[in-house]
């Protein structure tokens, strides 16, 4: 449990792509950079967007995201703990996602994505960790006949639930969990 000090201490921003609320967008930038470069960089994932982590490329994806996309943050002590971007794709759908890689980042969230499920508000292209995550959450699986309308892209099916893309120069095995419109 929380102390009360801490409580007031934790606050959630939703950073909207209304020109006023740049200012929250600049101020935040580089915390959310380094969450989403972090979070992407391990040997499982391979990069932001299967791009090579730390590239130019990878900077340019990551920056290209921060600017254009709808941004949910959990803010504690004046520091990100947890960041969600989204973008507006048969109603929110969630791109990317990560933590500062502390145990209160990952409870953050945990508690940014059980929202999102219980308030039927958002989806994601998930494999790995993430979708494993999802499905204790109780996420439902969007099926793998929807990817190609939902995304925009071309897939692969390889059953009811999973299909395969092109991601970066490689094929990925995805999933589709929540809820799109």
């Amino acid at each position: 449990m929380n102390t009360f000090k801490q409580f007031l201490s934790e606050h959630i921003i939703s950073i909207g792509l209304d020109p006023s609320q740049e200012k929250l967008r600049t101020k935040f930038r580089k915390q959310i950079f380094k969450i989403l470069q972090t979070s992407y960089a391990s040997p499982e994932i391979g990069g932001y967007g299967k791009l090579k982590s730390g590239s130019d490329e990878e900077e340019r994806a990551i920056n290209d995201d921060i600017n254009s996309s709808i941004i949910k943050a959990t803010i504690r002590d004046g520091a990100i703990t947890a960041v969600a971007l989204y973008k507006k794709q048969h109603g929110r759908k969630c791109i990317a996602s990560g933590t500062n890689g502390t145990r209160q980042g990952l409870v953050d969230f945990k508690k940014n994505k059980l929202e999102d499920f219980e308030q039927e508000r958002a989806w994601a292209e998930v494999s790995g960790k993430p979708e494993k995550m999802m499905r204790a959450m109780g996420a439902p699986v969007v099926p793998s006949s929807k990817a190609k309308e939902l995304l925009g892209k071309d897939v692969s099916i390889i059953d009811d639930e999973y299909y395969s893309r092109k991601m970066g120069k490689d094929d990925a095995k995805k999933i589709i969990l929540g809820y799109p419109k």
